[in-house]
């Protein structure tokens, strides 16, 4: 037998393959070793013949989904070891599932899924039926799912749907920006974006762009304050200037100093925080 690819073995020796658990050191911190295979790909086994082998290097991927036992009498994942006579040494290479497991998925199916203590996190596919899940539970402490594009440059996140989008929250949806927020409502059937419906949100402003706008099922329409401004100041001058019939001729109001007053008012009527323009 020839090989054209990988390590061609040595010519005598034997690859010995075994099934192991996850262990725990019975004098050492639990936490603190369990940080240390993380760091350093190593594990430790007891082998089904009752041996145990301390520090075995294991693969990333298989590291991450093993599942170490809560104290160093219990057994944690079954692992899949081999050994290599030429150097005596075993490397953990897969996992099975363990006696308590139950598989639910199905052809066209993937899951990935750890636990620790009542927190759960998973990411469940399925070409058979388009869905894709990703899900963080928890009942002790608050869930945290994050998305995030950073760098140097400025990044982007994009989601686009032929559909809906729904965002649904319990207590409250949050958005922050640093720069301005917009959303814009196109008319598909027109030619150009006259119809376009468009809210813009920059510090210290908003701007709508829409043929109409309704606060909600109002059918009163706004005021445009610079007319009212102007329609009330020409009707003040022009009740200033009225007179009346006396035994001496015609003289103005009693009170026109008064009614010109008002006019000095009218600017009450004008906003300093919305504007409109039609």
């Amino acid at each position: 037998m020839s090989y054209t690819l990988g390590r061609t073995p040595v010519d005598d020796y034997k690859y010995s393959v075994g099934i192991a658990y996850i262990a725990i050191p019975t004098d050492v911190d639990r936490a603190a070793y369990i940080q240390d295979c993380y760091r350093n790909f190593t594990v430790s086994v007891w082998g089904e013949d009752g041996s145990f082998m301390n520090r075995l290097p294991i693969t990333p991927e298989v590291l991450n989904f093993v599942e170490f036992p809560v104290t160093p009498g219990e057994l944690g994942s079954p692992v899949v070891y081999v050994t290599e006579e030429s150097q005596s040494q075993p490397v953990v290479i897969g996992r099975f599932p363990s006696l308590s497991t139950l598989g639910d998925t199905s052809e066209g199916d993937f899951k990935f899924g750890r636990s620790y203590q009542d927190g759960h996190v998973e990411i469940f596919g399925s070409s058979r039926n388009s869905f894709l899940n990703i899900g963080v539970h928890s009942d002790t402490q608050a869930g945290t799912l994050l998305l995030q594009v950073a760098g140097k440059q400025p990044g982007k996140f994009k989601v686009t749907t032929i559909g809906n989008n729904e965002f649904i929250a319990s207590e409250t949806n949050s958005f922050s920006q640093q720069g301005s927020f917009v959303t814009t409502s196109a008319d598909r059937t027109a030619d150009d974006d006259s119809n376009d419906a468009v809210f813009k949100q920059s510090p210290g402003e908003h701007r709508f762009k829409n043929n109409k706008f309704y606060i909600n099922d109002g059918d009163q329409p706004f005021v445009l304050g610079n007319h009212l401004k102007t329609f009330l100041s020409d009707l003040i001058d022009e009740l200033s200037k009225c007179t009346v019939s006396t035994a001496i001729g015609q003289q103005p109001l009693l009170n026109a100093a008064q009614i010109s007053a008002f006019k000095e008012r009218t600017d009450d009527f004008l906003s300093i925080v919305a504007y409109i323009n039609e």
